[in-house]
Protein backbone atom coordinates (compact mmCIF):
# COMPACT_ATOMS: atom_id res chain seq x y z
CA UNK A 1 0.00 0.00 0.00
CA UNK A 2 2.97 2.41 0.81
CA UNK A 3 4.40 1.41 -2.18
CA UNK A 4 1.05 2.44 -4.39
CA UNK A 5 0.74 5.60 -2.82
CA UNK A 6 4.66 6.72 -3.25
CA UNK A 7 3.76 5.90 -6.88
CA UNK A 8 0.47 7.40 -6.95
CA UNK A 9 2.38 10.96 -5.65
CA UNK A 10 5.49 10.77 -7.97
CA UNK A 11 2.27 10.33 -10.97
CA UNK A 12 0.35 13.25 -9.42
CA UNK A 13 3.87 15.75 -9.09
CA UNK A 14 4.82 14.58 -12.64
CA UNK A 15 1.43 15.09 -14.28
CA UNK A 16 0.60 18.38 -12.40
CA UNK A 17 -2.93 16.93 -11.43
CA UNK A 18 -1.84 18.77 -7.61
CA UNK A 19 -0.30 21.72 -9.10
CA UNK A 20 -0.47 24.72 -7.49
CA UNK A 21 -2.83 27.53 -8.84
CA UNK A 22 -1.03 29.46 -11.82
CA UNK A 23 1.14 32.39 -10.88
CA UNK A 24 -0.58 35.81 -11.55
CA UNK A 25 0.44 37.39 -14.92
CA UNK A 26 2.49 40.57 -13.70
CA UNK A 27 2.61 43.36 -16.36
CA UNK A 28 4.32 46.88 -15.61
CA UNK A 29 3.28 50.51 -16.47
CA UNK A 30 6.26 53.10 -17.26
CA UNK A 31 5.21 57.24 -16.28
CA UNK A 32 6.71 60.11 -15.33
CA UNK A 33 5.25 61.90 -12.07
CA UNK A 34 6.88 65.27 -12.92
CA UNK A 35 5.79 65.10 -16.76
CA UNK A 36 1.81 66.17 -17.37
CA UNK A 37 1.20 63.58 -19.74
CA UNK A 38 1.74 60.99 -16.98
CA UNK A 39 -1.16 62.30 -14.61
CA UNK A 40 -3.47 60.07 -16.20
CA UNK A 41 -1.24 57.18 -15.30
CA UNK A 42 -1.34 58.07 -11.49
CA UNK A 43 -5.38 58.63 -11.63
CA UNK A 44 -5.61 54.88 -12.94
CA UNK A 45 -3.05 53.76 -10.16
CA UNK A 46 -4.70 55.79 -6.95
CA UNK A 47 -7.89 54.99 -8.03
CA UNK A 48 -7.25 51.03 -9.45
CA UNK A 49 -9.23 51.88 -12.40
CA UNK A 50 -7.12 48.58 -14.28
CA UNK A 51 -8.71 46.29 -11.69
CA UNK A 52 -12.36 46.59 -13.11
CA UNK A 53 -11.24 45.96 -17.13
CA UNK A 54 -8.64 43.38 -16.86
CA UNK A 55 -8.96 39.38 -16.57
CA UNK A 56 -8.71 38.02 -12.98
CA UNK A 57 -5.43 37.73 -11.60
CA UNK A 58 -3.77 40.05 -13.69
CA UNK A 59 -1.86 42.26 -11.23
CA UNK A 60 0.05 46.07 -13.03
CA UNK A 61 2.72 47.53 -10.90
CA UNK A 62 2.98 51.51 -11.51
CA UNK A 63 6.55 52.50 -11.91
CA UNK A 64 7.65 56.07 -11.87
CA UNK A 65 10.53 57.48 -13.71
CA UNK A 66 11.98 61.09 -13.72
CA UNK A 67 12.26 60.99 -17.74
CA UNK A 68 10.74 59.49 -20.52
CA UNK A 69 13.80 57.79 -21.99
CA UNK A 70 14.08 56.16 -18.50
CA UNK A 71 10.37 54.71 -19.25
CA UNK A 72 11.28 54.13 -23.14
CA UNK A 73 14.89 52.51 -21.88
CA UNK A 74 12.39 50.15 -19.80
CA UNK A 75 10.72 49.31 -22.41
CA UNK A 76 13.27 48.15 -24.53
CA UNK A 77 14.63 45.72 -22.38
CA UNK A 78 10.82 44.64 -21.47
CA UNK A 79 10.86 45.65 -17.76
CA UNK A 80 8.11 47.66 -18.89
CA UNK A 81 5.19 46.48 -21.34
CA UNK A 82 2.95 49.86 -21.18
CA UNK A 83 4.45 53.38 -21.30
CA UNK A 84 3.56 57.07 -21.07
CA UNK A 85 5.76 59.78 -22.60
CA UNK A 86 6.04 62.87 -25.19
CA UNK A 87 6.11 61.92 -28.25
CA UNK A 88 10.00 62.57 -28.94
CA UNK A 89 10.91 59.80 -26.76
CA UNK A 90 8.47 57.68 -28.41
CA UNK A 91 9.24 58.47 -31.92
CA UNK A 92 12.77 57.16 -30.65
CA UNK A 93 11.73 54.54 -28.93
CA UNK A 94 10.00 52.77 -32.00
CA UNK A 95 13.27 53.61 -33.97
CA UNK A 96 15.28 51.66 -31.66
CA UNK A 97 12.96 48.62 -31.10
CA UNK A 98 12.07 48.05 -34.38
CA UNK A 99 8.46 47.21 -34.73
CA UNK A 100 8.78 45.64 -31.02
CA UNK A 101 6.89 48.79 -29.65
CA UNK A 102 3.45 50.53 -31.32
CA UNK A 103 1.96 53.86 -30.32
CA UNK A 104 -1.30 53.00 -29.34
CA UNK A 105 -3.39 55.98 -28.19
CA UNK A 106 -3.18 59.42 -26.93
CA UNK A 107 -3.05 61.45 -23.02
CA UNK A 108 -3.38 64.66 -24.70
CA UNK A 109 -2.48 67.63 -27.25
CA UNK A 110 -1.91 71.08 -27.19
CA UNK A 111 -0.82 74.15 -29.30
CA UNK A 112 2.51 74.32 -27.52
CA UNK A 113 1.28 75.20 -23.93
CA UNK A 114 2.69 72.43 -21.96
CA UNK A 115 6.64 72.23 -23.55
CA UNK A 116 6.69 74.94 -26.03
CA UNK A 117 7.00 77.91 -23.94
CA UNK A 118 9.92 80.07 -22.99
CA UNK A 119 10.90 80.95 -19.88
CA UNK A 120 12.90 84.23 -19.52
CA UNK A 121 14.16 86.57 -17.36
CA UNK A 122 11.95 87.72 -14.36
CA UNK A 123 13.87 90.97 -14.78
CA UNK A 124 12.94 91.02 -18.76
CA UNK A 125 10.90 93.51 -20.32
CA UNK A 126 6.89 92.57 -21.17
CA UNK A 127 7.04 91.75 -25.24
CA UNK A 128 4.43 93.25 -27.35
CA UNK A 129 4.86 90.44 -29.71
CA UNK A 130 7.76 87.39 -30.71
CA UNK A 131 9.40 89.93 -32.93
CA UNK A 132 10.42 91.81 -29.87
CA UNK A 133 10.94 89.00 -28.05
CA UNK A 134 13.36 87.74 -30.37
CA UNK A 135 15.50 90.78 -30.74
CA UNK A 136 15.56 90.69 -26.55
CA UNK A 137 17.02 86.83 -26.97
CA UNK A 138 19.62 87.54 -29.76
CA UNK A 139 23.18 87.91 -27.71
CA UNK A 140 21.47 86.05 -24.67
CA UNK A 141 22.31 82.54 -22.94
CA UNK A 142 19.38 80.44 -23.82
CA UNK A 143 19.22 76.35 -22.84
CA UNK A 144 16.93 73.77 -23.99
CA UNK A 145 17.34 69.60 -23.05
CA UNK A 146 18.36 68.59 -26.88
CA UNK A 147 16.00 66.05 -29.04
CA UNK A 148 12.65 67.09 -26.61
CA UNK A 149 9.84 68.86 -27.71
CA UNK A 150 11.38 72.34 -26.00
CA UNK A 151 14.54 71.69 -27.87
CA UNK A 152 12.44 72.17 -31.30
CA UNK A 153 10.05 74.71 -30.54
CA UNK A 154 13.11 76.54 -29.64
CA UNK A 155 15.16 75.56 -33.23
CA UNK A 156 12.13 76.44 -34.98
CA UNK A 157 11.82 80.33 -33.20
CA UNK A 158 15.42 80.97 -33.69
CA UNK A 159 14.85 80.16 -37.53
CA UNK A 160 11.78 81.90 -38.06
CA UNK A 161 12.60 85.14 -36.21
CA UNK A 162 16.80 84.90 -36.99
CA UNK A 163 17.32 84.48 -33.14
CA UNK A 164 20.99 84.82 -32.89
CA UNK A 165 21.49 83.81 -29.48
CA UNK A 166 25.39 84.22 -27.54
CA UNK A 167 24.90 80.44 -26.72
CA UNK A 168 22.15 77.80 -26.82
CA UNK A 169 23.12 75.16 -24.28
CA UNK A 170 21.87 71.68 -24.34
CA UNK A 171 20.81 70.89 -20.74
CA UNK A 172 18.47 68.30 -18.51
CA UNK A 173 15.53 70.30 -16.89
CA UNK A 174 17.24 69.86 -13.51
CA UNK A 175 19.95 71.75 -14.28
CA UNK A 176 17.85 74.64 -16.35
CA UNK A 177 16.36 74.96 -12.87
CA UNK A 178 18.75 75.14 -11.05
CA UNK A 179 20.52 77.70 -13.54
CA UNK A 180 18.07 79.64 -13.50
CA UNK A 181 17.81 80.36 -9.84
CA UNK A 182 21.14 80.87 -10.09
CA UNK A 183 20.79 83.71 -12.80
CA UNK A 184 23.33 82.19 -14.98
CA UNK A 185 20.66 81.77 -17.74
CA UNK A 186 18.58 84.60 -20.09
CA UNK A 187 16.12 82.40 -21.57
CA UNK A 188 14.94 78.35 -21.46
CA UNK A 189 12.35 76.27 -23.24
CA UNK A 190 11.30 73.53 -20.65
CA UNK A 191 7.95 71.53 -19.99
CA UNK A 192 5.15 71.49 -17.10
CA UNK A 193 4.66 71.38 -14.08
CA UNK A 194 8.73 72.84 -14.03
CA UNK A 195 7.52 75.44 -16.40
CA UNK A 196 5.26 76.84 -13.72
CA UNK A 197 7.15 75.86 -10.72
CA UNK A 198 9.79 78.07 -11.98
CA UNK A 199 7.70 81.10 -13.29
CA UNK A 200 5.62 83.76 -11.53
CA UNK A 201 2.20 83.10 -11.82
CA UNK A 202 2.00 80.18 -9.09
CA UNK A 203 5.84 79.23 -9.07
CA UNK A 204 8.77 80.61 -7.25
CA UNK A 205 9.15 83.47 -9.52
CA UNK A 206 12.70 82.89 -10.58
CA UNK A 207 11.76 84.03 -14.25
CA UNK A 208 7.88 84.47 -16.22
CA UNK A 209 6.69 83.01 -18.94
CA UNK A 210 6.77 84.74 -22.46
CA UNK A 211 3.39 86.65 -22.95
CA UNK A 212 0.91 85.73 -25.69
CA UNK A 213 1.87 84.72 -27.99
CA UNK A 214 5.26 83.76 -27.29
CA UNK A 215 4.33 80.00 -27.10
CA UNK A 216 4.19 76.93 -29.36
CA UNK A 217 1.06 78.50 -31.62
CA UNK A 218 3.82 80.76 -33.17
CA UNK A 219 5.67 78.39 -34.94
CA UNK A 220 2.97 75.48 -34.98
CA UNK A 221 4.79 73.54 -32.52
CA UNK A 222 2.48 71.25 -30.88
CA UNK A 223 2.84 69.02 -27.71
CA UNK A 224 1.66 65.54 -27.66
CA UNK A 225 1.32 62.71 -25.40
CA UNK A 226 1.57 58.87 -26.07
CA UNK A 227 0.72 55.77 -24.30
CA UNK A 228 2.95 52.98 -25.99
CA UNK A 229 2.72 49.47 -25.65
CA UNK A 230 5.22 46.56 -26.34
CA UNK A 231 4.31 44.11 -29.33
CA UNK A 232 4.46 41.36 -27.77
CA UNK A 233 2.41 42.11 -24.94
CA UNK A 234 -0.43 42.60 -27.18
CA UNK A 235 0.04 39.97 -28.89
CA UNK A 236 0.32 37.37 -25.68
CA UNK A 237 -2.73 39.57 -23.42
CA UNK A 238 -4.70 40.79 -25.72
CA UNK A 239 -7.39 40.95 -23.31
CA UNK A 240 -5.04 42.85 -20.82
CA UNK A 241 -4.08 45.41 -23.25
CA UNK A 242 -7.53 46.15 -24.16
CA UNK A 243 -8.62 46.09 -20.36
CA UNK A 244 -5.74 48.83 -19.43
CA UNK A 245 -6.80 50.61 -22.62
CA UNK A 246 -10.65 50.88 -20.97
CA UNK A 247 -9.38 52.14 -17.98
CA UNK A 248 -7.14 54.70 -19.40
CA UNK A 249 -10.37 56.26 -21.67
CA UNK A 250 -11.72 56.39 -17.62
CA UNK A 251 -8.72 57.70 -16.33
CA UNK A 252 -8.85 60.43 -18.98
CA UNK A 253 -12.62 61.35 -18.85
CA UNK A 254 -12.10 61.60 -14.59
CA UNK A 255 -9.17 63.94 -15.27
CA UNK A 256 -11.31 66.16 -17.45
CA UNK A 257 -14.30 66.95 -15.24
CA UNK A 258 -13.36 70.08 -13.25
CA UNK A 259 -14.67 68.74 -10.18
CA UNK A 260 -12.43 66.08 -9.88
CA UNK A 261 -9.41 68.31 -10.62
CA UNK A 262 -8.34 68.84 -7.06
CA UNK A 263 -8.76 65.20 -6.31
CA UNK A 264 -6.09 64.86 -9.49
CA UNK A 265 -3.89 67.15 -7.99
CA UNK A 266 -4.13 65.90 -4.23
CA UNK A 267 -3.17 61.93 -6.13
CA UNK A 268 -0.60 63.25 -8.13
CA UNK A 269 1.62 65.54 -5.25
CA UNK A 270 2.36 62.09 -3.61
CA UNK A 271 4.53 61.28 -6.55
CA UNK A 272 5.42 64.09 -7.54
CA UNK A 273 7.42 64.81 -4.81
CA UNK A 274 8.20 68.66 -3.62
CA UNK A 275 6.22 70.17 -6.09
CA UNK A 276 3.74 72.93 -4.79
CA UNK A 277 0.06 71.38 -5.13
CA UNK A 278 -0.77 75.10 -6.19
CA UNK A 279 2.09 74.00 -9.49
CA UNK A 280 0.71 70.75 -10.00
CA UNK A 281 -3.10 72.14 -10.41
CA UNK A 282 -2.00 75.15 -12.69
CA UNK A 283 0.46 73.36 -14.85
CA UNK A 284 -2.33 71.40 -16.20
CA UNK A 285 -5.78 73.05 -15.38
CA UNK A 286 -4.26 76.72 -15.41
CA UNK A 287 -3.87 79.47 -18.44
CA UNK A 288 -0.69 79.37 -20.10
CA UNK A 289 0.70 81.89 -20.81
CA UNK A 290 -1.90 83.69 -18.63
CA UNK A 291 -3.35 86.61 -21.18
CA UNK A 292 -3.74 83.90 -23.79
CA UNK A 293 -6.98 84.56 -26.10
CA UNK A 294 -7.43 80.86 -26.34
CA UNK A 295 -9.87 79.46 -23.67
CA UNK A 296 -8.24 75.45 -24.37
CA UNK A 297 -5.25 74.37 -22.19
CA UNK A 298 -5.40 70.62 -24.35
CA UNK A 299 -7.57 68.75 -25.79
CA UNK A 300 -7.97 65.08 -25.59
CA UNK A 301 -8.61 62.79 -28.51
CA UNK A 302 -7.60 59.05 -27.41
CA UNK A 303 -6.88 57.97 -30.68
CA UNK A 304 -5.18 59.52 -33.52
CA UNK A 305 -6.60 61.68 -35.93
CA UNK A 306 -5.23 63.90 -38.44
CA UNK A 307 -3.96 66.94 -36.32
CA UNK A 308 -1.69 63.59 -33.81
CA UNK A 309 -0.77 62.01 -36.98
CA UNK A 310 0.70 65.16 -39.08
CA UNK A 311 2.88 65.84 -35.59
CA UNK A 312 4.45 62.52 -35.15
CA UNK A 313 5.48 63.08 -39.37
CA UNK A 314 6.63 66.66 -37.87
CA UNK A 315 8.70 65.68 -35.07
CA UNK A 316 10.33 62.60 -36.72
CA UNK A 317 11.27 64.53 -39.09
CA UNK A 318 12.73 67.04 -36.64
CA UNK A 319 14.70 64.10 -35.19
CA UNK A 320 16.10 62.72 -38.56
CA UNK A 321 17.50 65.98 -39.24
CA UNK A 322 19.38 66.56 -35.78
CA UNK A 323 21.07 63.04 -36.31
CA UNK A 324 18.96 61.67 -33.45
CA UNK A 325 17.22 58.76 -35.43
CA UNK A 326 18.93 57.38 -38.83
CA UNK A 327 15.25 56.99 -40.61
CA UNK A 328 12.90 59.26 -41.76
CA UNK A 329 10.31 57.24 -41.39
CA UNK A 330 9.11 55.27 -38.32
CA UNK A 331 8.93 51.38 -38.90
CA UNK A 332 5.38 50.17 -40.67
CA UNK A 333 2.72 49.54 -38.03
CA UNK A 334 4.56 51.80 -35.02
CA UNK A 335 1.72 54.01 -35.22
CA UNK A 336 -1.40 51.27 -34.63
CA UNK A 337 -4.60 52.75 -32.80
CA UNK A 338 -7.07 49.98 -33.73
CA UNK A 339 -7.30 49.02 -30.64
CA UNK A 340 -8.28 52.15 -28.90
CA UNK A 341 -10.76 52.94 -31.25
CA UNK A 342 -12.49 49.49 -30.72
CA UNK A 343 -12.16 50.57 -26.96
CA UNK A 344 -13.78 54.10 -27.86
CA UNK A 345 -17.00 52.59 -29.80
CA UNK A 346 -17.25 49.83 -27.40
CA UNK A 347 -17.53 52.46 -24.36
CA UNK A 348 -20.64 54.12 -26.25
CA UNK A 349 -19.17 57.36 -26.21
CA UNK A 350 -19.49 59.78 -29.28
CA UNK A 351 -16.82 62.36 -30.12
CA UNK A 352 -17.29 65.30 -28.02
CA UNK A 353 -16.12 67.72 -31.10
CA UNK A 354 -13.92 67.59 -34.03
CA UNK A 355 -10.21 66.71 -32.92
CA UNK A 356 -11.12 66.58 -29.36
CA UNK A 357 -13.27 62.98 -29.04
CA UNK A 358 -13.08 63.18 -25.11
CA UNK A 359 -13.00 66.72 -24.75
CA UNK A 360 -10.85 69.60 -23.90
CA UNK A 361 -9.49 71.11 -20.88
CA UNK A 362 -9.67 74.89 -20.47
CA UNK A 363 -7.52 76.81 -18.65
CA UNK A 364 -8.03 78.85 -15.26
CA UNK A 365 -6.41 81.96 -13.83
CA UNK A 366 -4.55 81.63 -11.21
CA UNK A 367 -6.68 82.90 -8.93
CA UNK A 368 -9.15 79.95 -9.16
CA UNK A 369 -6.32 77.71 -7.93
CA UNK A 370 -7.92 75.82 -5.27
CA UNK A 371 -4.41 75.85 -3.41
CA UNK A 372 -2.37 78.02 -1.42
CA UNK A 373 1.01 76.19 -0.80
Amino acid sequence: MKRFLKMLGAFVLCTGLLASPAQAEKFVVGFQPYDTISYQAIINAELGLWKKYTPEGTEIEFHPAVQGTVVANNMLADRAQIGYMSIMPAAVLCVRAKGKVKMVSTTDMSEGTRCSLILVRKDAPDFKDNEALARWLDGKVIAAPKGSASDQYMRRFFEKYNVKPAEYLNQTIEVISTNFRAGKLDAASLWEPTLSGLASEVGEGAGKIGAEPCNGSACDNEDLGIVVMRSDFMEKHPKVAEGYLRSDLEAQLFMLNPDNWEKVTNMVSQYAMGVPKRVLWYSVFGKVPANSSNPVRAWMNFYFGEREKANIDEVVAFLHQEGIINVDKLPEGSVDDSLTRKVFKASGHKPAAPGAALGVIEGKSAADCPFKD
